[in-house]
């Protein structure tokens, strides 16, 4: 025991070394690439897609990510015989979609894609065009969904607005707040029937409705993404655990050249720092290197270069404090871990929660640092200091509720 405090003491010494070292020296490493993007696939929030073909699924998973038509549809893989998986970024996941395909074919039975859902599906998000009744074949996929997990929260995108009213502009400001709004027309009618028809369900989850009307550049309706906010909310809220909350902000923007795409690829190597460090003693070996690796990433998708001088700056953003108290947090959690029994499951959960929202953290404030050298203006320390914290907080906050790090396994929605 002494021989390992001596070593965790020096490893502590040159925690930040080593991310220096990772960050300004990197070294190929296609094992530890995998591991990232296995560890990502493993801990994104997945949301399970029901609908019929033509209701606009993968328009709502474009809008979303930020992806464009085409990527969205080569981008599926089959993962049973009746649904496939949508996954954004695909080197490293922040969200995945998981799209049933088999929703009004003969004999169409969902067993398979329920087995599949049930251990990876974080809310169902049922599509159906606001216009018109809901098809018998969602019910019924939704009825067996919720009798086996009647506390389940259901969403429902109620797409293609503009068929009630072809040829007019979308009312702005939103006005379905709430999923309704009251006025007598033929589309309020709808709507309010389609709700009615979902008070059938068994279980006592939640049953929320969103308008939406996603759209291309080309067909003449603006906003495109019209009523995105109010589904951001509404999945936001069925998933009480904060993780889609993260990959919402993880999402902003993701399609482009900035901070956006950067902050897409955070999560998969926090996924990873959180996942390493549940095994004792491997996460003092290979968490600050995940942490510079990350921090190299990102450094490259922005266009930019660490340098010693940044990397200095960088960490005086943060604080010496914090980076101390870090360290010191980070051998007492390893220490717990070494005791039998309790240290590894308690000690091993709480030092995976650690680690995932201080690499979380970290990816943000550097995000931030980052945006604003290559842009050539003069960065706000205490504002990298602030997001580092905020990012921190509220990544602890999710992986607590989710239990993404728990000996088990399974999260809470």
């Amino acid at each position: 025991m002494l021989t390992f405090l001596n070593r965790t003491g020096e490893q502590l010494s040159g925690w930040w070394r080593d991310v220096y070292d990772t960050v300004l020296n990197p070294r190929p490493d296609p094992a530890g690439d995998i591991k990232v993007a296995e560890e990502a696939r493993a801990k994104a929030p997945v949301i399970w897609l029901l609908g019929m073909v033509g209701t606009g699924k993968s328009s709502i998973v474009g809008t979303l990510t930020g992806s464009t038509e085409a990527e969205v549809g080569t981008g599926y893989r089959p993962c049973t015989a009746t649904a496939r998986v949508y996954e954004f970024p695909p080197e490293a996941p922040v969200i995945r979609f998981l799209d049933t395909r088999g929703l009004g074919e003969v004999a169409y039975d969902p067993s398979e894609d329920l087995a599949l859902c049930e251990s990876q599906a974080h809310l169902v998000l049922a599509v159906v065009k606001a216009v018109g009744p809901v098809p018998p074949a969602v019910l019924e996929a939704l009825v067996q969904v919720r009798r086996r997990h009647p506390d389940w929260p259901v969403v429902v995108a109620q797409t293609t607005l503009h068929d009630a009213y072809p040829g007019k502009p979308h009312p702005l400001p939103y006005p379905f707040l709430g999923g309704m709004r009251i006025g007598g027309d033929a589309l309020d009618r709808s709507l309010a029937a389609q709700r009615a028809a979902f008070k059938a369900l068994p279980g006592s989850g939640a049953v929320s409705f969103v308008p939406i009307d996603f759209t291309q550049a080309g067909d003449g309706l603006e906003p495109e993404d019209y009523g995105v906010d109010a589904l951001w909310s509404a999945l936001e809220a069925a998933s009480t655990n904060g993780v889609v909350s993260m990959a919402r902000r993880s999402l902003k923007d993701a399609g482009g050249p900035g901070a956006g795409r950067a902050l897409s690829h955070v999560w998969g190597y926090a996924a990873t720092a959180g996942a390493i460090d549940t095994l004792p003693v491997a996460g003092a070996l290979a968490v600050p290197v995940v942490q510079g690796k990350m921090l190299h990433s990102l450094a490259g998708i922005l266009g930019v270069t660490w340098t010693r001088t940044t990397l200095a700056e960088f960490s005086g953003c943060l604080g010496a404090g914090a980076l101390l108290r870090f360290g010191a947090q980070f051998g007492v959690r390893q220490l717990v871990k070494l005791v039998p029994g309790y240290g590894t499951l308690i000690g091993g959960a709480a030092a995976g929660i650690a680690s995932f929202a201080t690499t979380y953290g970290l990816g943000h404030a550097a995000v931030l640092y980052l945006t604003t050298r290559r842009a050539g203006n003069e960065f706000d320390a205490e504002a990298v200091a602030a997001e580092f914290r905020r990012a921190m907080t509220e990544a602890t906050g999710a992986a607590k509720a989710s239990r993404m790090f728990s000996k088990d396994g399974t999260s809470s929605t």
